[in-house]
């Protein structure tokens, strides 16, 4: 049997790789799905317009490290890209490298070489902290008097108060909502990241917004099968895109920040989950509890979305400081006593 080209080896790779394993084995979301398609388009961009490289040449020494770290400044310098961005569309091509030469053997070096590349030098930007009166203040901003400002207004109170990814809330059908549970156990079934499913529990006032949401945009008897969100489009309900939805939190953050500074004018809905970790802290929630609610499997994970507000660093210092002043105090009494030099200057126990 005559054996195929790399060419078309890569070819059949990267199908299998982008509508089969990551779609359907991985079961990566839509954003997710979509951030790798990017990824690697624009490698083979840059192979086409700056490699000249067609069907006839492609081959493993398309990917080389050479190739691969021009790339990374192509994508910086002529696509306008972060360092943050960078690295994430590196991460992706290391992906279906790792996947190609478990495909064809003859590209096990080609990925060996790629995990050699280094990722740009980023510095993660400070948090930002977002208080419970800034998020207040978000959602008096909107305007509750015609439907987009209802639906809007829902939806951004159920990301925040359920910490919830803005995918998962998109995602969400009217099957997935439970609001009429014995003992007011009302909960929401969502489907996360790995398709990973969690129960997060709705408190009475979130139960109350979408019941009144749902009778005003899918009535008394609605379609267990339809999305909880929905835009109309060629006569049917279409998923809201997140470009769409963050645009419309932004215009409301602009709102809010003329009348109270505190508010990102910028703010995107996955600060609205990052808010949400934080204020369960001050809440006083465990860090295993608010775990569990996020869905996230490594609690490092959880660890990083909590912000420690400066109202709770305040609280600590003055707690540190009563406790320093309180055993300094004795130390002194003691001394008044005692008269011993070792003690006086501290060194003594």
């Amino acid at each position: 049997m005559k054996k195929q080209t790399e060419s078309l080896v890569i070819a059949k790779a990267m199908r299998e790789w982008e509508k089969i394993y990551l779609s359907e084995i991985r079961a990566f979301s839509p954003h997710t799905l979509r951030a790798y398609h990017e990824a690697i388009t624009l490698y083979i961009i840059f192979l086409n317009d700056v490699k000249s490289t067609d069907c006839e040449n492609l081959s493993g020494d398309s990917f080389s490290i050479v190739n691969i770290q021009e790339w990374m400044l192509w994508l910086k310098n002529e696509r306008g890209c972060s360092n943050s961005t960078c690295n994430q569309r590196l991460t992706c091509l290391k992906n279906f490298l790792k996947f190609l030469s478990k495909k064809d053997i003859r590209f096990v070096q080609i990925e060996m070489e790629a995990k050699e590349v280094k990722q740009m030098r980023y510095i993660r930007p400070a948090q930002v902290e977002i208080t419970q009166e800034s998020i207040k203040t978000l959602f008096n901003v909107i305007d509750l008097k015609n439907k987009i400002g209802k639906r809007d207004f829902t939806l951004f109170y159920l990301i925040y108060s359920i910490g919830a990814r803005i995918d998962e809330v998109l995602s969400l059908k009217m099957s997935d909502i439970y609001l009429n549970e014995p003992n007011d156990r009302n909960y929401i079934a969502v489907l996360g990241k790995r398709s990973k499913r969690r129960s997060p529990p709705i408190l009475k006032d979130v139960v109350k917004v979408l019941k009144g949401y749902i009778e005003m945009f899918h009535g008394k008897n609605p379609n267990l099968g339809d999305l909880l969100f929905f835009i109309h489009y060629d006569g049917r309900k279409k998923k809201l895109t997140q470009e769409a939805v963050n645009k419309r939190l932004k215009i409301y953050a602009q709102k809010a920040n003329s009348i109270n500074p505190q508010v990102p004018d910028n703010l995107h809905c996955h600060q609205l989950r990052h808010a949400r970790a934080s204020h369960w802290l001050e809440q006083h929630l465990n860090i295993v509890a608010i775990q569990r609610l996020m869905g996230h499997s490594d609690i490092n994970t959880t660890m990083r979305y909590i912000f420690v507000s400066t109202e709770q660093k305040n609280q600590a210092l003055a707690t540190l400081e009563d406790d320093v002043i309180k055993a300094t105090g004795k130390k002194w009494k003691n001394i008044r006593k005692k008269k011993d030099l070792l003690e006086y200057l501290g060194l003594k126990e």
